[in-house]
């Protein structure tokens, strides 16, 4: 068997353990073991989710975060509800201070979150460029929204985008630092990028 195939196989055995444990992808599993590992989320935390579709994430956070918390999801894909979470339907690169004015109280948020990609063309030079425009549309949002002190974690491709966004995040915090689940199939190019203490 080729080595795509033993990764694609593994990769399938991702999504059959996240459908069993009812999240809407194997996203929700990469999360999970970052969480672990590198993000600590506390009972009443405000996250903010962009590209949230189709809800993977928000679910996970949803589980961390209790009833005082929130997590706002964002992404032009409409969403199923998912309950006790908020979602707003249109581009991050249009969000404004109006659209959390239910939530006023909880913003600036304590973490943001960004597992955004674009549609692969196949081109190394175009998915790049693509990738940083959706990084630099994130970063917007992650100065205006994120709280002092406050952390993020970004999805980037590996080569000129993670080499940019991890400039982007060091310029922005303390610490950063890159991490790869196992949940990510060996052949991706995702890599996963932690910013805390937002200065």
């Amino acid at each position: 068997m080729s080595d795509s195939k033993i990764n694609y196989r593994d990769g399938d055995a991702f999504t059959r353990i996240s459908k069993r444990a009812g999240y809407r992808s194997r996203a929700s599993l990469k999360l999970k073991e970052i969480l672990k590992k590198d993000i600590l989320i506390r009972k009443g935390m405000s996250i903010l989710d962009l590209g949230s579709f189709p809800g993977g994430w928000t679910q996970v956070i949803k589980e961390n975060i209790g009833n005082n918390g929130i997590v706002v999801g964002v992404d032009i894909n409409n969403i199923k509800t998912i309950k006790g979470t908020f979602f707003i339907h249109k581009s991050i690169t249009e969000l404004e201070e109006n659209d959390f004015q239910e939530f006023i109280d909880k913003i600036p948020f304590d973490l943001v979150l960004s597992d955004m990609a674009p549609n692969i063309s196949g081109v190394r030079e175009t998915d790049d460029a693509l990738m940083i425009n959706l990084v630099d549309s994130a970063l917007s949002v992650i100065d205006h929204f994120l709280k002092k002190g406050g952390s993020t974690l970004i999805k980037v491709f590996q080569g000129e985008s993670l080499d940019y966004t991890r400039n982007a995040l060091s310029n922005r915090f303390k610490t950063c630092k890159a991490s790869k689940p196992s949940a990510s199939r060996s052949n991706s190019k995702e890599t996963y990028l932690i910013g805390k203490e937002f200065k």
